[in-house]
């Protein structure tokens, strides 16, 4: 039986800018049922990442908890631009019933750097059926300033696809059709980009913004301090 181990994020809302060191809390909970002072704790585990460098791979790391080992992976983008992916929206057409969709979004100077936005897996797409918009888990993205492009791409499966055999559904799916939107990074701005998956077509929106860093910081501070002087 093949299970699915990665947890779907629901956040950052923002870029996670390195200035000061960095520190990453995890909790993991069996939620109660009935009272939430009952839950019981599964792991629990602190992170601190004080460098920053460029990465070209995800760097993935271990933290040995109690009961587990929760393995965390990420890549250090410094410069990096945010990009919010404002909008995916279904047009000329419907989402079809029966189909699983997932939403990845990937910075092609990374390798293995694919951030999950959204994953039905047995559920339907939660698609607004007035205006066709995909309610996404996340939205947010750090692309590299030098030479980075995002890709955003939907991917469309069947829902029963690795259920054989009392699997969860985690094992590899047959993909149905695949689209994708290739973005230059921006520094400010909003960019759209639209495919044809067959059945129907999908908009998506991203919008740029600049976030600080911590050599602007420094150079920040320099200025400063020599305007005191």
């Amino acid at each position: 039986m093949t299970r699915d181990p990665y947890l779907l994020l629901t956040g950052p809302s923002r870029a996670i800018v390195i200035i000061d060191p960095i520190t990453i809390e995890f909790q993991l909970k069996v939620k109660s049922k009935t009272y939430p002072e009952e839950d019981e704790m599964l792991a629990f585990g602190i992170f601190n990442y004080p460098q920053t460098y460029l990465a070209t791979h995800v760097i993935r790391s271990g933290i040995l908890c109690d009961r587990c080992t929760i393995e965390l992976a990420y890549a250090p983008l410094d410069p990096s631009v945010e990009a919010t992916v404002i909008g995916v929206q279904i047009i000329d057409s419907v989402w079809p019933e029966g189909l699983r969709g997932c939403v990845v979004a990937e910075v092609t100077t990374v390798r293995e750097g694919e951030v999950l936005l959204l994953d039905s897996r047995d559920g339907e797409m939660p698609i607004s059926p007035s205006t066709g918009a995909v309610e996404l888990s996340r939205r947010v993205v750090s692309v590299d300033l030098e030479g980075g492009k995002l890709v955003v791409s939907v991917v469309a499966s069947p829902q029963i696809a690795g259920k054989e055999d009392g699997d969860d559904g985690g094992g590899a799916a047959v993909v149905v059709a695949r689209g994708e939107a290739v973005f230059a990074r921006e520094r400010a701005g909003t960019r759209n980009g639209t495919w044809d998956l067959g059945f129907c077509k999908v908009e998506v929106a991203v919008a740029w913004s600049l976030v600080s860093s911590l050599w602007n910081e420094r150079r920040a501070l320099a200025k400063l301090a020599e305007e005191r002087a």
